[in-house]
């Protein structure tokens, strides 16, 4: 039984809910459990990979009945059709090339350096705008063809997260203009979208309160009191059931200061029909620098008398 997965496990790593699996195993005969000692169902760690692909296309609209009796061969073709943005021509292929050849043979350190030197060439903004930003998807792309681990990804997602961390702590502006509070809603453990956000607000001035991952929404509107916010940006990823977010605005949106902006970005929020009321949504993270200086136009007489 050694490296079988929970029920539990599996689903917080695939975002399917236990319930939904339950029903999958029974409807459509996928995934297959097996029992642990106590006649618990346990999971074979290779189920994780169709289980992320299935989520992936469901999100993107399809019915379960549709993909969920597909083989990853099936699903992987699917997938392909519903592909997500292709590397920007901004980023040099061989670099790009370098550096998911430094992470298939797991050497973590080569790979940190490699990044500090891309950071140190490009500047942070570029950095995270045009090699993260393809990078994320090669990795996520990789995993999904199988040529990677989970394993593999977590180091990536690690190794990019400190790095970011350690370069904002260099740029974070605590006495910046205006106030960004930023976080992801319950349900959402996916950081990275949040993390980027936080470096391109805090070299365009601002001020960013992190909350981390899955503030509950009652949460919020104290977090504003507390800590002052004008802004708060919330990011959400393509594991995101889509259908739950705009809902999920719509009552934030009722419990926030009408004063307060929320902005909205993410892989989760691109391709949404439309902009819930009273929020930006943000398809690309580059819109962030001109929505950041529209706002200080149109708010400039009250953010200059905080400042005063």
């Amino acid at each position: 039984m050694a490296n079988m997965l929970t029920i539990a496990s599996i689903s917080l790593e695939t975002g399917v809910s236990k319930e939904v699996l339950r029903k999958w195993e029974e409807r459509y005969g996928f995934p297959v459990p097996e029992r642990d000692a106590s006649s618990h169902r346990t999971y074979a760690q290779h189920q994780v990979l169709r289980l992320k692909l299935i989520k992936r296309l469901i999100d993107r609209g399809m019915r379960p009945s549709q993909v969920v009796p597909l083989d990853e061969e099936g699903l992987q073709s699917l997938l392909l059709a519903h592909e997500e943005a292709p590397v920007s021509a901004e980023v040099d292929t061989g670099v790009m090339a370098e550096l998911m050849a430094l992470l298939r043979c797991r050497d973590r350190s080569a790979l940190t350096q490699r990044l500090k030197q891309e950071v140190g060439l490009l500047g942070l903004e570029k950095f995270v705008l045009e090699v993260m930003c393809a990078l994320n998807v090669a990795v996520g792309q990789a995993w999904e063809r199988g040529e990677i681990g989970i394993r593999d990804e977590h180091v990536y997602t690690e190794v990019i997260q400190n790095l970011i961390r350690e370069e904002l702590s260099a740029v974070s502006k605590p006495d910046g203009l205006p106030r960004i509070l930023v976080t992801t809603p319950s349900g959402e453990l996916h950081t990275m979208g949040l993390l980027m956000a936080e470096a391109l607000t805090s070299l365009h001035g601002a001020c960013c309160i992190s909350l981390g991952a899955q503030t509950p929404l009652e949460e919020i509107p104290h977090a504003i009191r507390d800590y002052r916010a004008d802004i708060v940006c919330l990011s959400f990823s393509a594991a995101f059931p889509r259908r739950r977010i705009p809902p999920y605005l719509k009552s934030l949106r009722a419990a926030v200061p009408q004063a307060v902006e929320i902005w909205v970005g993410g892989a989760g929020v691109a391709g949404l029909d439309r902009s819930p009321r009273g929020i930006k949504l943000m398809a690309t993270l580059d819109q962030l620098g001109a929505t950041l200086h529209k706002y200080r136009l149109a708010h400039q007489v009250a953010l200059s008398r905080v400042a005063v």
